[in-house]
């Protein structure tokens, strides 16, 4: 548990740092840490949507989820950086160029809209802008790179 830690410290040291190297151990804790804080956030952000349906004062309730939500916001542009930082020298590390590591990030951001088109798609008569074969098609190939990045970052230092 101590290198855990140990690890999250130098994360955190190195947020923003897209020199030097990372290990698989500090990438992988880094990673979770990531994880578990978005995923705590957004049980804060849905105690808060709770407390909101739940309490007379439609105010107080709003400000709640507003700041619960731009909490989890910062963290999630926090983190971006942070994982493009920590990736960046867990590829060199591995012996791929840093680089590399926007690929991944550039098809997970586009894959917005194909998702939100589909889920919009049967809430009216409008015909999805983006045909459903074509986003599934998109999904799919960003899966596939998304899980080649993994076996990647997974590789034992060269």
């Amino acid at each position: 548990m101590d290198k855990f830690w140990k690890n999250i410290r130098a994360g955190l040291r190195k947020s923003v740092c897209f020199r030097g190297k990372a290990d698989r151990g500090e990438f992988w804790r880094w990673v979770l840490f990531v994880v578990c804080g978005c995923l705590l956030l957004l049980a804060v952000e849905a105690l808060f949507l709770i407390i909101r349906a739940r309490i007379d004062s439609r105010d107080i309730g709003n400000a709640l989820v507003w700041i619960g939500g731009i909490v989890f916001f910062a963290f999630l542009l926090f983190s971006m950086l942070s994982v493009l930082a920590v990736g960046a020298r867990r590829l060199r590390d591995a012996g791929y160029r840093p680089w590399l590591i926007v690929v991944p990030f550039l098809l997970l951001i586009g894959s917005y809209h194909p998702v939100l088109d589909f889920a919009l798609s049967g809430m009216d008569d409008t015909p999805p802008e983006i045909p459903l074969s074509l986003s599934f098609a998109y999904q799919a190939i960003t899966a596939f790179v998304c899980l080649f990045y993994v076996v990647l970052l997974s590789q034992k230092s060269r």
